[in-house]
C-alpha cells in the first residue's frame, strides 16, 4: 500500500530552512512542502522557487495553522518564538520539529513537552549533530568500551564571528538578548548535547562567561565546568571571537585517550599501553538518516525519534545552568 503523503508547512524561511530544512524535506518520498510562512515574502518566494513549486504562502504562523493544509510544521524562527509557535501548531494538531535551542527556558520547555504530550503528537529538536556519523563514530567506540569508563571530556568550539557576521548575514537576532541570542544557545546547545550523550546528564555546573564584541548584549564566550552525574567531569569552551575556526573533543576514559577534531579527520585513540587507533571517515556510521528523514520516521510509527522534546528539555536546562552561574560570577548551579 503507498504511504500516505505527509504534508509539512515550513515556518520561517530564513537561512536555515533554506540550506538545511527545505531541501532535506524535499528529498523524503511521499512527503509535500504544503506551505510556507515567513514575514518576508521574498524569503518565501526563494524556498518556493527552490524546493516547494505548490506551496500556499502565509505571513503568519496562526493563519497557516488554521489553514488546515499540514499535518506537521518545522519552527525555524528566532528563539524567542519557538514557544509560543510550537505550543500552537501542538494545539492545532500539527507534529512539530523545532529548531534548537528549544525554548527561552527551562520552564517554557515544560510547557512544550507537556503541550506535545497533551495532543499526543511528535515533538522533535533539531539536534542536527546527532545524526551525523562523526558524532556518531565517538559514540560508538565510547559504548564500544575502546576507552574504558569514560572519566572527564573537554569539549571547545571557537568561531571567528556570530552568525549574523558570518553564515546568516544580517539576521541580528543572533547577537540579541530579548530574542533568545547568544553563543550559549547557539553552539553550546549542540556541543551540551554531545557532552551528554557521551557522558550521561549533567548534575552542576560553574561557568564565566563574557561579552567581547562591543555591539551585542548576549555572551559571546563561555567557559563551563560540569560535573555529571555519574561522577564525571567535563569542561566547555565557547567562542565567537577567537582568531581561527576550530572544535576538538577529548575525551579520557579509563584505557585511552579520544580525540576528534573535524569530521574530515579520523577519530584517534590513544590508549594507556601505547598504541594508537584511527578510524578515518571511511569506517564511521553508513547512511545514517538525517533529522528529516527521523521526523517523518516518527510521525509514521517506523521508529521514535532521536531526539524528542524530552531530550531539548534536559540541555536546555544546562544552558540555563550556564548562563546563570556566569551571571552569578561561576557559582555551581545544580541542573
Amino acid at each position: 500500500m503507498k504511504e500516505k503523503t505527509l504534508r509539512v508547512g515550513l515556518i520561517g524561511c530564513g537561512m536555515i530552512t533554506q540550506r538545511s530544512h527545505a531541501p532535506g524535506f524535499a528529498k523524503i518520498p511521499d512527503l509535500q512542502i504544503a506551505a510556507l510562512c515567513d514575514p518576508v515574502p521574498d524569503r518565501m518566494v526563494a524556498v518556493r522557487d527552490a524546493h516547494a513549486p505548490d506551496a500556499a504562502l502565509f505571513e503568519s504562523y496562526e493563519e497557516l495553522l488554521a489553514s488546515g493544509l499540514v499535518d506537521a510544521v518545522t519552527v525555524a524562527t528566532p528563539v524567542y518564538l519557538h514557544g509560543p509557535v510550537t505550543i500552537a501548531a501542538l494545539k492545532a494538531g500539527c507534529h512539530v520539529l523545532c529548531e534548537k535551542p528549544m525554548a527561552m527556558s527551562r520552564a517554557e520547555a515544560v510547557e512544550m513537552v507537556d503541550a506535545a504530550r497533551t495532543a499526543g503528537k511528535v515533538l522533535q529538536i533539531n539536534l542536527s549533530r546527532r545524526y551525523d556519523p562523526f558524532y556518531q563514530m565517538i559514540a560508538q567506540l565510547i559504548a564500544e568500551g575502546r576507552i574504558g569508563e569514560p572519566r572527564h571530556i573537554r569539549a571547545s568550539r571557537v568561531h571567528t564571528t556570530a552568525p549574523d557576521q558570518g553564515w546568516s548575514p544580517g539576521a541580528r537576532w543572533f547577537v540579541t538578548k530579548a530574542q533568545g541570542g547568544g553563543i550559549v544557545g547557539d553552539i553550546g546547545v549542540h556541543v551540551g548535547d554531545m557532552m551528554q550523550w557521551y557522558m550521561g546528564p549533567v548534575e552542576s555546573v560553574s561557568a564565566h562567561t563574557a561579552t567581547i564584541r562591543p555591539d551585542i548584549d548576549v555572551v559571546d564566550n563561555a567557559t563551563a565546568l560540569f560535573r555529571f552525574r555519574g561522577g564525571a567531569t567535563g569542561v566547555l569552551e565557547l567562542s565567537w571571537t577567537s582568531p581561527v575556526n576550530r572544535m576538538c573533543f577529548e575525551i579520557q576514559g579509563t584505557e585511552g585517550l579520544l580525540l576528534a577534531t573535524t569530521q574530515n579527520e579520523p577519530v584517534r585513540i590513544l590508549r594507556r599501553d601505547g598504541t594508537t587507533e584511527e578510524y578515518g571517515p571511511e569506517q564511521f556510521p553508513q547512511g545514517v538518516r538525517n533529522s528529516f528523514e527521523c521526523f517523518a520516521d516518527a510521525i509514521r510509527g517506523i521508529a521514535p525519534s532521536p531526539a524528542p522534546g524530552e531530550i531539548g528539555l534536559s540541555i536546555q536546562a544546562v544552558l540555563d545552568a550556564i548562563l546563570e552561574s556566569g551571571a552569578e560570577g561561576g557559582a555551581p548551579v545544580r541542573v
